[in-house]
């Protein structure tokens, strides 16, 4: 091959729906990720593994193997042995059995920088740069990551137990902690949204203040900040509100302070304005914590009755790169390291699409700017950046996907310039990145872990299913009773048999006995009727020898594997990658660009998601990962031969 590429760009989303993002990109309204595909190849028939699950599928990227080698099948992960309801979050770069990309590279002295990349901490680089990976984004931490963290700083951390649905008991999920702490919002009393009870603000004329501005009125309120949902309790600080009408015309402005003076404030703010990012250190059990975050004025009305202040997510500023010292490098002074991006005060009903825009603004600028400022001071041959923001998109606000829940054609119109807009931002990141390489000598890839659509008819609960079938039994407390349970579902298209010799509890035999339940389970599972619908919502079930045409084996899957139709459950997960409904898509994104790349071909061959690590080691002429078994894509070559 003549042209052989210097440096590898690998920018990958996470649950883009594939034909809305092309259709933008045709539209004209994307056009970075026009450009990449258009200078390339692209692959409209993205195929990724079963479940369609961003730990595994991520893995399987980066790793270029099977989730069945690699041993991460979905969201979480048994450990061979232990009772079949005890699991942890499948986020844990330990668990990952098969060689990274990157590590194969460092074998021949290539350096890689590894941004935001699920399953990778603790740091799995080894000659290079990672920021983020305990997550899903950046100052998220997902058992036993949580737990790891916790050790080191000598805190304690239990296990978590999964539930017969796969759900942490004792958290609002299995182990998930975000940021220092979640965004907040204070309010007067007129302001009632239908969920979580905001911090009530108390006006009053100020007493104690020092430099006061000239007014013709002021009011003023002690603002206690709740500072919840963090990896650690913070020790929330009190802030002095002072609100302002500076002409005697209504209140117009307010000032918040770190102490009653208004002569040194964190912010000043008019309704609709973002104050810069700021920064507080807090206590913390496990020692001071550096954050950042912003204020925005939502709304102050003239005579103060609606006054609406909210807070963003406080955003740890280290604990999350390796090296270490790398996070104090990092200046972004308009981007904040916003696990939430907006969705946790939207959802609530604090405020609408605008803000929640801008929020998501601040979080791309924080990649785009600790991204680029990595690509232009250190040594790099691979770059990967991978941006959750669709994903915690339609899972957060699932009705911007579906056309049938819009009221009225308006509705569906600003449902629409959401969904645009998210898309435009993962379009403004992938534009800061390309801007940073020569696109003569760099390959470009874009890659997703899979797609997603509308919620359709409910899905199912796969233990009550086996309850019924006489396959799980449970005591008068509602608890598994192990001795007459020959089954359980895990999470996310699995049914474990209680094997006797296998697993701590197990009465099923093997041989003729351990088939035969097989076979029951799978009869209950597809005879199975969903009330409200009439209708058979399961695909297929088989059983897990009979799965391996479908790359399902390893010792995380269940003996029986099922699928659900398209138009019941949610967004992904027990799906197809062929699943196509209601304008969703379950299918992955792929597209290449780059030296040695054919330009403005699509190949509709089936192109899977492992086939991506050992075709940029081909055409950079790097090595391949030990454990990759996808296949090198020679129709994307302009010398397919070679």
């Amino acid at each position: 091959m003549n042209t052989r590429p210097r440096k590898v760009l690998i920018f990958g989303l996470d649950g883009p729906v594939a034909p809305a993002l092309l259709r933008y990109c045709r539209e004209g309204k994307l056009p970075a990720l026009a450009r990449l595909i258009d200078n390339g190849v692209l692959a409209p028939n993205a195929m990724v593994p079963l479940p369609t699950a961003t730990p595994a599928n991520w893995t399987s990227i980066a790793t270029g193997a099977w989730p069945g080698t690699h041993g991460i099948s979905d969201y979480n992960v048994r450990r061979p042995g232990d009772p079949l309801d005890r699991a942890h979050m499948a986020f844990h770069s330990p668990d990952v059995k098969a060689e990274y990309v990157w590590n194969a590279i460092a074998r021949a002295g290539k350096k890689s920088v590894v941004v935001n990349f699920v399953t990778t901490w603790p740091p799995v680089v080894d000659d290079g740069i990672q920021i983020g990976g305990s997550g899903c984004d950046i100052n998220q931490w997902f058992h036993p990551n949580l737990a790891v963290a916790s050790q080191e700083q000598g805190i304690s951390s239990d296990a978590v137990r999964l539930d017969e649905d796969g759900l942490g008991t004792g958290a609002a999920a299995p182990g998930v902690f975000a940021a220092s702490a979640s965004g907040g919002l204070f309010c007067t009393a007129s302001f009632q949204p239908d969920s979580r009870v905001p911090v009530r603000i108390e006006l009053a004329a100020p007493e104690g203040w020092s430099n006061l501005p000239a007014a013709s009125r002021l009011l003023a309120a002690e603002l206690e900040v709740r500072a919840s949902g963090g990896r650690y309790p913070l020790a929330p600080p009190t802030w002095q509100l002072l609100v302002v009408d500076t002409q005697g015309k209504g209140f117009d402005r307010v000032l918040v302070c770190e102490h009653k003076d208004a002569a040194v404030s964190l912010a000043e703010l008019r309704v609709g304005e973002w104050s810069g990012v700021l920064q507080h250190t807090f206590p913390t059990e496990a020692g001071p914590e550096r954050c950042a975050f912003a204020l925005k004025l939502l709304e102050l009305s003239a005579d103060a009755s609606d006054l609406r202040l909210y807070h963003s997510s406080f955003c740890a500023l280290e604990g999350w790169s390796s090296p270490a010292s790398l996070a104090t490098e990092i200046v972004s002074t308009k981007g904040l390291p916003n696990p939430d991006s907006g969705f946790f005060g939207y959802d609530k009903g604090w405020f609408g699409a605008n803000t929640l825009l801008e929020e998501i603004e601040m979080q791309r600028q924080w990649y785009a700017d600790a991204c680029t400022h990595v690509m232009k001071n250190k040594p790099w041959d691979l770059f990967v950046m991978r941006y959750h923001l669709p994903d915690t998109s339609w899972h957060s606000i699932p009705h911007v996907l579906d056309p049938r829940l819009a009221k009225n054609a308006e509705e569906r119109r600003q449902h629409e310039a959401l969904e645009l807009g998210i898309y435009q931002a993962c379009d403004r990141l992938a534009r800061d990145l390309i801007e940073c390489v020569d696109e003569n000598e760099t390959l470009l890839a874009l890659i997703s872990d899979h797609g997603a659509k509308p919620a359709g008819h409910p899905g199912i609960d796969a233990n009550a299913i086996l309850q019924d079938a006489g396959l799980l039994a449970r005591d008068a407390a509602g608890k598994i009773d192990w001795s007459q349970t020959r089954a359980l579902a895990r999470p996310v298209c699995w049914i474990h048999i209680n094997q006797e010799g296998r697993d701590p509890d197990g009465i099923v035999r093997g041989g003729e006995h351990y088939r035969a339940v097989q076979d029951e389970i799978i009869q209950a599972l597809t005879d199975y009727v969903e009330p409200t619908s009439g209708r058979k919502p399961v695909l297929f079930a088989l059983r897990k020898e009979d799965a391996r045409f479908l790359n399902i084996y390893g010792e995380q899957a269940g003996d029986v594997v099922y699928a659900l139709k398209h138009d019941h459950g949610y967004q992904h997960g027990p799906f197809l990658p062929t699943a196509d409904w209601q304008g969703g898509s379950l299918r992955g994104l792929f597209a290449l660009s780059g030296p040695g790349i054919r330009k403005g071909v699509q190949i509709e061959r089936n192109v899977w998601c492992i086939d991506l690590v050992p075709t940029i080691c081909h055409l950079a002429d790097w090595p391949v990962p030990r454990d990759t078994e996808g296949a090198v894509i020679y129709q994307a070559f302009e010398e397919p031969g070679c």
